[in-house]
Formats: structure tokens, C-alpha cells, sequence
């Protein structure tokens, strides 16, 4: 039996780097923090092979998430755009492979939308991707009727928490 990923707990941290930012006035208190958390629970380690933002900034991201950990990333944008931005990740060794998906993953800190799609290795029209973000809820399930794989994503204000399988 596969051990279930369970969300890790969820702590208040101060962000120094950005009081100190503030203090020398180089950056904005109308600056947001958002943070995404990605599960792992396919059966191979998911690879990073693209990043889009429509609004915001990257912070921290993963390269590779190992199979059953978490990776957990930061953007940052302003207060009245929010962040709005879409990952995609890949399983197995090779990108190329027949049997390769891929996992995308868009959200809209502001309207506090998800949307999420699994399927087979290709180009990503983000103009798409976004159209749909923008049709999205705040609570996603998708599987690829043609690979098998599953994508889940749930929004919580400042935080998505994402579940990838296969």
C-alpha cells in the first residue's frame, strides 16, 4: 500500500528578507507573499520544464520533486494584481518518452482560482491556459482518460495545496 501524503502543517514564518527590503525602502508593504505546495504521490519524481507568469514573480521554485515529498514554492506580487502564474511538470526520466505526461498547473492568487490539466508531453498555449484559469473554481480534480494520470488542487487564500498521481 502507498503511504498517503499527508499536507504539511502550516506555520506563520516571518519573512525577514522582505522586512529588511522594507526598511530600506526597496520594496512595498503592498507586496504579497503566495505560497504553493506540491505532493508527489505518482510514481516517479516530477521535473520542472516550465514556468509563465502573467502577474508576479518567482521566489523559490523546485527542479525536481522526488517521489512522495513535497516541494513547496513562493511568488510574490503586488497586493492589487496578486500573483497569477502556471507551472508544468513532467514525470519520469525521460520528457521525450511516448508514455511521458505532462502536469500544468495555473492559479490566480486574486480571484482565487486553480485550474489544472494532465496529459501527453506538448507545447503549452498559455493564452489557453489562462482563458481556462479564468473559468476555474477554487478546487480542482482532472484525470487523463488517455495516460491515467491525475492532477488535484485545492486554493486557501494565500496558498494552493496541489496533488500530483500517475
Amino acid at each position: 500500500m502507498a503511504e498517503e501524503i499527508k499536507p504539511a502543517e502550516i506555520v506563520a514564518v516571518k519573512d525577514e528578507q522582505c522586512e529588511e527590503l522594507l526598511e530600506a525602502g526597496q520594496a512595498s508593504s503592498e507586496e504579497i507573499t503566495f505560497e504553493s505546495f506540491i505532493n508527489n504521490s505518482s510514481k516517479g519524481s516530477l521535473k520542472l520544464i516550465e514556468m509563465h507568469f502573467w502577474k508576479g514573480r518567482s521566489v523559490t521554485y523546485y527542479d525536481e520533486i522526488q517521489v512522495n515529498q513535497q516541494g513547496r514554492t513562493l511568488q510574490r506580487g503586488t497586493r492589487s494584481e496578486g500573483v497569477k502564474f502556471g507551472l508544468v511538470y513532467t514525470d519520469g526520466v525521460d520528457a521525450d518518452a511516448a508514455d511521458a505526461r505532462k502536469f500544468v498547473v495555473a492559479i490566480d492568487s486574486l480571484t482565487n482560482k486553480i485550474y489544472a490539466e494532465t496529459g501527453p508531453i506538448g507545447p503549452i498555449d498559455w493564452n489557453v491556459v489562462e482563458v481556462k484559469l479564468g473559468m476555474a473554481e477554487d478546487k480542482v480534480v482532472y484525470e487523463d482518460p488517455i495516460l491515467g494520470g491525475k492532477v488535484e488542487g485545492q486554493m486557501h487564500h494565500i496558498m494552493a495545496f496541489v496533488t500530483v498521481y500517475n
